[in-house]
């Protein structure tokens, strides 16, 4: 298991804690959000990215979480930002408590409460050793904030009002139907010759990963109003056919080192890493930590981001379930190489579409659009160490892009460079995920 690199205390320099100039138009902007550094921040996202790698959780319950991490660290400090605007009413089912204005919050207090108090909601299965990690860096946030002059009155307010956010958000997520679908044991069709296209499970484990997915609320994108893909071709075993010519540019792909660094570098399975979605987290966080931004702004895009991969990650198994496709290593093995193996293990849920390819595309275009389309090293797996079907471990590298749109590019088609995923499902995923990542812009609005 790849190794998380906790570095939760490297360092304490967080509010300014001094009022604007020329006074606050109200008590609530006494403090302003944007006076706070964005590693305070920063520090909650790598904890948790930590407990979801630890955790093993599949991917989408990782979007699920990281879609409400992005929430809570805009609504924890928006009313720290000059007209800046919960995202009641705009997230589905999320009700914001009342604010009163008439109080002065630390909003580095507010925040450090909300997550204090969230996370453990979140992550359910947290070990001792989490939940210690988690106190731990709560109280040392706080104490590095009271020294700066807070009052004791302002602390007891700020934790007041980070309770109430965390508690609103907790009870989104008991009632956005992943409870429910815990309880359930789903019936799903089986390959047969009538349904020679159906999924098979290729792994030890027969169970697949997360078959009621879709019965899960969205946190902004509507389903089934648009970003749709396209229907898969029908199914064939004819060598003039699209399923076959796919299926043999996987089995042709070189296993040579080239195709190694990439397809190892974004095999984001479950315990591996903390999956596709954590992975663009983390690129989030490295992008928002070169650009030394402050705490309001790195609020709004871990929300803006932690959304579009929760919808994103939504869209791609709804629709794996609803067409149920095979896996390329089931396809080969009967119609090309029965012998032929993938690079990277095959995940234990059917193919189409994409999901790297949808997080990667929704994910890279926020990010784009708020930093630009600029180059960078993505660290992410520096140093960790990956098992594959070829053997192992392999240590793991960094990893320099010339831009993010050659990232995300990479990203989208490196299952098919680990032959875990056809090319058509890759285009598919890449579109959704664009798709996905207008509706939240649009949709999602930060400032009254």
């Amino acid at each position: 298991m790849r190794k998380w690199h906790l570095l939760l205390f490297a360092s304490l320099f967080y509010a300014t804690c001094r009022p604007p100039e020329g006074g606050a138009p109200d008590k609530r902007l006494t403090y302003l959000a944007r006076n706070y550094e964005g590693q305070l921040l920063h520090h909650w996202v790598v904890l948790t990215l930590g407990a979801i790698q630890e955790q093993q959780l599949s991917t989408p319950e990782a979007g699920r979480v990281l879609g409400y991490i992005g929430l809570a660290a805009w609504e924890a400090v928006c009313q720290g930002v000059p007209q800046g605007r919960s995202l009641s009413g705009q997230v589905r089912d999320y009700e914001a408590p009342a604010f009163d204005s008439d109080k002065v919050y630390d909003w580095g207090i507010v925040l450090c409460t909300t997550m204090r108090q969230l996370i453990p909601e979140l992550l359910e299965e947290m070990s001792n050793q989490q939940r210690f990690a988690l106190e731990k860096l709560a109280a040392a946030q706080e104490d590095s904030l009271m020294r700066r002059g807070l009052t004791e009155r302002v602390r007891q307010d700020s934790r007041f009002w980070g309770g109430q956010v965390a508690a609103a958000i907790a009870a989104r997520a008991r009632r956005d139907g992943r409870l429910a679908i815990r309880q359930l044991v789903p019936v799903l069709p089986e390959r047969n010759a009538e349904f020679p296209q159906y999924w098979t499970p290729v792994s030890p484990n027969p169970k697949p990963t997360e078959p009621l997915w879709s019965r899960v609320n969205t946190f902004v994108w509507e389903p089934n109003t648009a970003c749709q893909p396209a229907e898969p071709p029908p199914y064939s075993t004819a060598p003039e056919s699209r399923w076959y010519q796919e299926a043999l540019e996987l089995a042709n792909i070189p296993k040579n080192t080239a195709s190694r660094l990439v397809a190892f570098h974004w095999e984001d399975e479950p315990g591996h890493s903390s999956t596709a979605a954590g992975h663009w987290m983390n690129i989030t966080r490295q992008l928002l930590e070169r650009e030394g931004s402050h705490l309001a702004d790195c609020a709004r895009l871990y929300c803006l981001v932690g959304m579009a991969i929760a919808d994103a990650t939504w869209l791609s198994w709804s629709v794996k379930y609803r067409y149920f496709l095979l896996c390329p290593i089931t396809y080969i093995r009967e119609n090309i190489d029965a012998n032929w193996t993938p690079l990277v293990f095959t995940p234990n849920h059917p193919e189409y579409i994409g999901e790297y390819a949808a997080i990667a595309a929704a994910s890279s275009a926020l990010l784009t659009s708020e930093l630009g389309d600029s180059g960078f090293i993505d660290r992410t797996h520096l140093g960790s160490l990956l098992y594959t079907p070829e053997g192992g471990p392999f240590v793991l590298p960094e990893r320099l892009f010339g831009s993010l749109t050659q990232a995300a590019q990479e990203a989208a088609f490196a299952a098919v460079t680990g032959g875990t995923r056809f090319r058509r499902s890759c285009d598919e995923g890449r579109q959704a995920g664009l798709c996905v990542a207008k509706q939240v812009s649009r949709r999602l609005q930060f400032v009254r």
